[in-house]
């Protein structure tokens, strides 16, 4: 049996098992081994750019230890027809069009240097008697992505998962000058980071997260009722010279302090994009979307987040303990619209 799932920039996309599909399935109770994350530092990067990835893969009892994922680029184009976010060639372990990054639970490997033909704005390359491509279209933030397919053999079957790198392609529209300065001020994206959780029904009691392991038990009472609240960090909404923030508004030649070694910010970032309706280059904002998964309990949603004009800093969600004692592992993994992820990982222990 193959299980998929795919890890689509910069939001999770799940299917269910190829050979049975469950319509009782709740997305956010873990069950079986599955890929919940996917992270690429750093999070964007040019073709011919080092990069790691990092996958966050996880089964009923927790997080799965040194997983063997086999690593590889994809570099089959996606069909027009198809309605998913990558060919589905990216998710068949041996095709030729899949080229391998390494083993393990971490990849270390350059962006491929054709990722901006392939798929970016610049014209493809044409392959023998094939009908030449167009370029791809970018997403709404002006992004372009690098499959990457994942595949982790378990006992009970291959687990599949494909994630989109954002690679930097440059501006393709506009005039040349807008050119120039969108990459003056355009700065690559930096993850999200969980900076905290706590629980509102308890005070705000923040809950110790795994950080080399599962150090800390935070401890949770049976059938008890947690208001989760995930934060992030505050980004500028504004840009001042000398807050250690490489802003849309600041380059190296207005703010050196800032921007000779650019710095991002682990919240939802403002960055420089081309509107199409005004032809004209514009501050975005990015939003925050949480996923929210458990081996145990339930959840109010298993999705939620902020959209880019919300300038709130954290997201709340509901969840409910089991009625019996025992080990659960909760993880919250952010995704910002760049591509970014990030997450944090818990360990309870009901009593």
């Amino acid at each position: 049996m193959v299980r998929s799932a795919l890890l689509a920039a910069p939001l999770l996309v799940w299917s269910v098992p190829a050979c049975k599909p469950d319509l009782d399935e709740t997305v956010s109770i873990v069950t079986e081994p599955r890929f919940l994350a996917v992270q690429a530092v750093p999070a964007e990067g040019a073709p011919g750019a080092s990069a790691t990835f990092t996958a966050l893969v996880v089964d009923g009892n927790g997080p799965v230890a040194s997983p063997p994922i086999a690593w590889d680029f994809c570099d089959a184009r996606n069909p027009l027809a198809n309605l998913g976010p990558v060919n589905p060639e990216c998710q068949n372990l041996g095709d030729p069009n899949l080229v391998s990054m390494g083993t393990g639970p971490q990849a270390s490997a350059t962006i491929p240097a054709v990722a901006c033909r392939q798929f970016g704005p610049e014209v493809p390359e044409v392959v023998g008697n094939a009908t030449p491509g167009r370029p791809v279209d970018p997403d709404p933030t002006g992004g372009y992505y690098q499959p990457v397919s994942l595949f982790l053999p378990e006992a009970s079957g291959l687990v599949t998962s494909s994630y989109g790198t954002r690679i930097s392609c440059g501006l393709a529209e506009g005039s040349s000058d807008q050119a120039n300065d969108f990459l003056a001020r355009y700065h690559v994206n930096v993850n999200p980071a969980v900076a905290s959780l706590v629980d509102l029904a308890s005070g705000g009691a923040p809950l110790a997260m795994d950080t080399a392991g599962p150090t800390t038990t935070n401890v949770v009472s049976t059938g008890q009722s947690l208001q989760l609240e995930v934060a992030w960090a505050t980004c500028p909404l504004t840009d001042t010279c000398g807050d250690g923030i490489c802003g849309p508004d600041e380059s190296i030649t207005t703010c050196a302090a800032d921007c000779t070694t650019p710095e991002g910010c682990s919240g939802a970032e403002r960055y420089v994009n081309f509107d199409l309706g005004s032809q004209s280059l514009i501050d975005s904002r990015e939003g925050i979307h949480v996923s929210w998964f458990a081996t145990g309990g339930s959840f109010g949603l298993d999705r939620t987040g902020n959209d880019g004009t919300d300038t709130t800093t954290t997201s709340d969600n509901a969840w409910q303990a089991p009625g019996s004692s025992g080990t659960v592992h909760l993880w919250v993994v952010l995704h910002d619209d760049r591509g970014g992820i990030g997450w944090g990982a818990y360990t309870l222990q009901m009593q």
